[in-house]
């Protein structure tokens, strides 16, 4: 799906996401990166630490819902809420952003120790958030 097509123009989109993002990165302490990325592995928007790169991120962040979403429905549990990967150095959140007509996920990057449901609870509610803001009208 063209997310961009589908919603306003890209940069209007980035620029969205861009702010939401800077907020929850600024204001949960813990998260230090962060990035709305496209259904299909490509980066829309990101608040990057250095040495991250937005398109690895976005693609691995795409993979990986797809095969959590794959596992749930497989085994009938209704629905991948989010997935969690926890290495010694941090953990990386991974979320889809819920809103009607668009194929948006987020990825959430926090050293090790944050608090994880401190950032789960900012993830989903920037995740929300955006989902409203990026809804189409009507």
């Amino acid at each position: 799906m063209n997310v961009s097509a589908t919603l306003a123009p890209r940069s209007d989109l980035a620029s969205v996401c861009r702010e939401q993002l800077d907020a929850m990165v600024r204001e949960t302490a813990g998260i230090e990166s962060a990035a709305v990325v496209t259904g299909d592995g490509f980066e829309l928007a990101a608040v990057l630490r250095h040495g991250v790169s937005g398109n690895k991120l976005a693609a691995m962040t795409s993979s990986l819902l797809a095969l959590s979403e794959a596992v749930v429905e497989e085994l009938n549990m209704r629905g991948c809420r989010n997935v969690i990967v926890e290495g010694e150095a941090g953990t990386v959140v991974m979320i889809r952003v819920p809103a009607a007509g668009n194929d948006l996920l987020m990825s959430v990057l926090c050293r090790e120790n944050a608090v994880l449901g401190s950032v789960l609870y900012a993830a989903r509610a920037c995740a929300v958030r955006l989902g409203t803001l990026l809804a189409p009208p009507g």
